[in-house]
């Protein structure tokens, strides 16, 4: 049986502030810097997503990192996001940090170990913790003093380490799967490049016609297929909302390929209330308001607001070209969308109306043939990540009580 002991956070480590001497013009070179999205985003810190930042020497002498550092975030816009803490668990020399966030140095790794620390300050009796301390109306804070005073359970140093490496696996293989995924969608896309932007494809004999392929054409996108703009269900009907089918929105569709999960989901009565709405597996999404220019695929039947427009494709060997065709448009859409308004907003008839080049059915199809098998790959990583991080939310609260114990 492991031997749990408590301890203000104040008696294993000390704070210290960082760096707050910035100006515009320090950014992007200089010594490596740890930005307050990488703290908040990360529990252990992210080394490839670091930023150079031109600091002065005595402040990367007294607010350098050292492996082993915590860091937490000293305020945020809502009282649930105050002190969300990552773990260095690298060596980066002159690493500083940015001044909104706190760096807690271990006084040693005898009592608590930053591999377990990484899951500790994560963990949801700790999180309510900070919630029930932080302060503030329209911006929340912590400060050090109640940090400090926090007091937290941990088992002894073997339970930590054996703890901390079974959910560092977990993690472990969502980053991997992460990696793999990045990499696939890096080679689907040159190849779009190479073969649809540099004419560099199977059998191209060089010959133009119009200053396309022979075979090739200009069109709108609305030739692609069906576009759906999308809608939300009306919000009096409970029985609407909370069911199996995905309703997307615009924050859904950040740094992801394929959507397979949303904060909002809809019954099939919510579904069937505007079925005409219903958007089929692998099609294309556009966020078109505010944020303009997402793009991402879903994978199962579901329904997107009114700020999404969405390509049906006519044919099954469209939809990846569609997707990469998209996210080349980038510039295309915030251009479209900025009409001279407060908020950007490309509408149904500008997006479908909008230019874009049909490649021949065959390139087509051999472009599909290629990068379909990536594809299915990316997504078999994200329901995996998925299954592997509900594995890992689930053991988290467990271990970190005790009520599950490790055994070797």
């Amino acid at each position: 049986m492991s031997e749990w002991k408590t301890y203000k956070l104040g008696d294993l480590g000390f704070f210290f502030g960082g760096v707050t001497s910035i100006k515009p013009e320090d950014y992007g070179f200089g010594t490596p810097f740890l930005p307050y999205k990488n703290v908040y985003k990360n529990s252990k810190v992210n080394i490839n997503e670091l930023e150079l930042m031109n600091v002065r020497p005595q402040d990367v002498e007294r607010r350098s990192a050292i492996y082993g550092d915590i860091f937490f975030t000293a305020s945020s816009e809502t009282p649930d996001e105050v002190a969300m803490s990552s773990v260095l668990l690298d060596n980066v020399e002159d690493l500083t940090f940015n001044g909104f966030c706190k760096r807690f140095r271990l006084n040693n790794f005898n009592t608590l170990l930053p591999e377990y620390a990484r899951y500790l300050f994560r963990d949801i009796s700790f999180r309510r913790e900070v919630y029930q301390l932080a302060t503030g109306d329209i911006r929340f804070n912590i400060s050090q003093e109640s940090l400090a005073n926090i007091e937290i359970e941990i088992p002894d140093i073997n339970t930590q380490r054996e703890i901390a490496q079974i959910l560092t696996s977990l993690d472990d293989k969502i980053e991997l799967n992460l990696q793999m995924n990045q990499t696939l969608e890096a080679v689907a896309q040159a190849l779009f490049k190479e073969w649809f932007v540099n004419f560099n494809f199977p059998g191209f004999d060089g010959e133009l016609v119009d200053g396309l392929p022979k075979g090739w054409k200009e069109c709108s996108m609305r030739d692609f297929g069906k576009i759906i703009c999308g809608k939300t269900p009306s919000k009096a009907v409970d029985e609407y909302f909370g069911g199996e089918y995905m309703f997307i929105k615009i924050p859904d569709m950040h740094n992801s390929v394929f959507i397979i999960e949303t904060t909002d989901s809809l019954t099939e009565l919510g579904l069937n209330s505007q079925s005409n709405k219903t958007i089929p597996p692998y099609s294309i999404c556009i966020s078109s308001i505010a944020t303009v220019g997402l793009v991402c695929i879903n994978p199962e039947p579901c329904q997107t607001n009114q700020q999404i427009n969405t390509i049906v494709p006519k044919n099954s060997f469209l939809k990846y070209y569609l997707y990469y065709l998209a996210i080349s448009m980038k510039e295309t859409f915030l251009a479209t969308a900025s009409g001279g308004t407060a908020t950007l907003n490309m509408n149904t008839s500008q997006f479908s109306n909008l230019n874009a080049i049909m490649p021949s059915d065959d390139i087509l199809k051999e472009f599909d043939e290629i990068v379909s098998p990536m594809m299915a790959k990316i997504l078999e990583n994200n329901y995996c990540n998925q299954a592997l991080t509900q594995t890992r939310d689930t053991l988290l609260p467990k271990l970190m009580s005790g009520k599950i114990e490790v055994k070797g």
